[in-house]
């Protein structure tokens, strides 16, 4: 039997051929048996080989105008056939076939084995080396680790590693060619390659790499046994070490080999040499396991700023565990510009998204200066919370904190849209704290963090409820609970919002610091409130009718509201009195 190794470009396969003639070329038809090239400088029908008795080989060359390049520096001309000793070398057009008479059994008995290979994690010293009986000077040493060193520095994520790693095989080891090979969709792929001088040709055995990829652990032929003699692909000998990934599969093999010369037919690899062929590799896969490290670091990096200040983000780059579903108390903030559609119908569609992206990024930023992340935009509506994905003890406040000063960007905002929107720009924000689920909730192949929950679904109705109620700012009293008495805040009402079980009460957040004017309409308001809660709404009316005095227009819409109710309880008392708003918007 014949087994045939092709090269071509950077393809390698093997074949095997059991007896009488084969052809190559780039017809595929004909009676006798053929194997297809690729090859565009390869003729129909070039070439036929034949095995025959006592380990030799008829090759014929059947192309009318194209020769055969034999290893040995001969050409076979067009017409011509040579019987000659297995194994044959010999080139055709720009494709390489090594032609052996197979012996597996002889060829993998003369093979050897380096029990432990390196793999990532695993560190091991120059002690544990199998130096055999090589005697190893201090400068031979030092050649050694300035080539580790040239390799090392290399980018991985660059040829030039891989090409200072086949280089190393050569000058640092002294073999005759290094190659490093990866495995890409089931193949081979070589990736870098070094030759000791220009008249070496290099080529690997599919047998030893298949063995060491099945095996995993490094191959190397010694000088002993007489099948040192008859190696793979008519080499001296060959060493191949594994590449090993961070799960520990075979990735990629770097390969060696020291030519069969005049008067050294008997010389292999030493174990020494096979294991700094190993170390090669330990480095490669090192490599491949830095560039992966800093590829995924730089997509959480990219990910995590989309969401998080820029100090949150190193913090996730460092612990990305953190961003893993987990149950937590958070506040979250809902806001949504009012009247875009009517603006929209005013502005030019390029108009309508610079007015929607400069709205955004203020908003944006203010989130971010209190510690907020943004989860999500939403047409002319944006999510974010606090206290996910690190901990913020204040999360309520920050959140209200960044409401007034989202609220407080809108000035600067009409004055540079005031000529194109002909009207103010207003903005309804809602806030909600509560127990949620923080985590992706996106897909695996697009990452989207944020909240999910009761909590959630809440804030955001409490945000479609400013329409209802009149004010910019509505937070719920759970998150009110939270304040402390730090911000001017009032009691609107207890309401039930659409889609939400139970009943909420709903407080206007109308400024960081409470003055003497505003606490006392507050508690006038707020008396008002209770009166009617009680179903005193003649007392109701005597207390909040003073409010609204003093204003021709821009009166408080809460106040006309409720004042609104309690006339009405007045002209009709309703037989059964719930004080509870009904919002039935969303």
């Amino acid at each position: 039997m014949l087994t045939i190794y092709i090269s071509y470009k950077n393809n390698q396969e093997r074949c095997n051929h059991d007896r009488g003639p084969l052809i190559f070329g780039r017809n595929p038809q004909g009676l006798t048996p053929r194997k297809v090239l690729p090859d565009l400088y390869v003729s129909g029908d070039h070439l036929r080989i034949e095995e025959l008795a006592a380990g030799k080989v008829r090759i014929e060359n059947l192309s009318k105008k194209v020769p055969v390049n034999l290893a040995s520096g001969e050409t076979l001309q067009p017409g011509m056939n040579r019987e000659l000793p297995s194994p044959v070398r010999l080139t055709l057009g720009e494709t390489i076939l090594q032609i052996e008479e197979t012996q597996e059994a002889a060829a993998e008995d003369n093979l050897r084995t380096i029990a432990k290979p390196i793999r990532p994690g695993v560190t091991q010293t120059i002690g544990s080396f199998a130096l055999g009986e090589t005697q190893v000077s201090a400068e031979m040493l030092a050649r050694w680790f300035e080539a580790l060193v040239l390799v090392q520095r290399a980018s991985a994520s660059s040829g030039e590693f891989f090409r200072q790693t086949a280089r190393a095989v050569v000058e640092m080891i002294g073999l005759d060619f290094g190659l490093v090979l990866l495995r890409r969709e089931n193949r081979w792929e070589i990736l870098a390659r070094h030759e000791a001088d220009a008249t070496v040709e290099s080529g690997y055995s599919q047998t030893v790499v298949d063995r060491v990829f099945q095996e995993r652990v490094t191959f190397y032929q010694d000088p002993s046994g007489d099948s040192a003699t008859r190696s793979l692909m008519g080499l001296g000998a060959v060493v191949a070490a594994p590449v090993f990934n961070e799960n520990e599969a075979v990735v990629g093999i770097v390969y060696g080999a020291r030519l069969r010369r005049m008067g050294s037919a008997g010389l292999g690899i030493r174990p020494l040499e096979a294991q700094l062929v190993q170390v090669l590799a330990a480095s490669v896969g090192a490599g491949l396991a830095r560039v992966q490290s800093e590829a995924d670091a730089a997509r959480r990096r990219v990910q995590f700023e989309q969401f998080f200040s820029t100090e949150l983000a190193r913090e996730l780059d460092r612990d990305p565990n953190l961003l893993e579903g987990r149950e937590r108390e958070v506040t979250i903030l809902f806001s949504d510009l009012r009247g875009f559609s009517r603006f929209s119908e005013r502005l030019t569609p390029r108009e309508v998204c610079s007015l929607a992206q400069d709205i955004m990024d203020r908003l944006t930023e203010r989130v971010r200066e209190f510690g907020g992340t943004v989860v999500a935009y939403s047409g002319d509506g944006m999510m974010a919370l606090w206290n996910a994905p690190a901990d913020q003890p204040e999360h309520a406040l920050l959140a209200c904190r960044a409401a007034l000063s989202m609220r407080a960007e809108l000035p600067k905002l009409d004055l540079l849209w005031k000529d194109r929107l002909g009207g103010t720009i207003s903005v309804g924000i809602g806030l909600n704290t509560g127990q949620a689920l923080v985590g992706n909730t996106g897909s695996k192949s697009k990452f989207m963090y944020g909240p999910q929950g009761h909590a959630v679904n809440l804030a955001s109705r409490v945000e479609g409820a400013t329409k209802q109620l009149g004010v910019p700012i509505l937070v719920t009293e759970t998150t009110h609970a939270r304040l402390g008495g730090a911000f001017a805040t009032r009691r609107l009402c207890r309401a039930r919002v659409v889609g939400i079980d139970g009943i909420v009460a709903l407080y206007e957040l109308h400024a960081a610091e409470t003055d003497d004017a505003w606490s006392r309409f507050r508690d006038a308001y707020q008396s008002g409130l209770a009166l009617y809660e009680a179903g005193q709404w003649a007392a109701a009316c005597r207390t909040l009718y003073p409010l609204l005095g003093g204003h021709d227009k821009d009166f408080d819409m809460p106040t006309l509201a409720l004042l609104g109710r309690c006339i009405e309880c007045l002209k009709g008392a309703p037989k059964a009195f719930d004080p509870v708003y009904v919002l039935g918007q969303k």
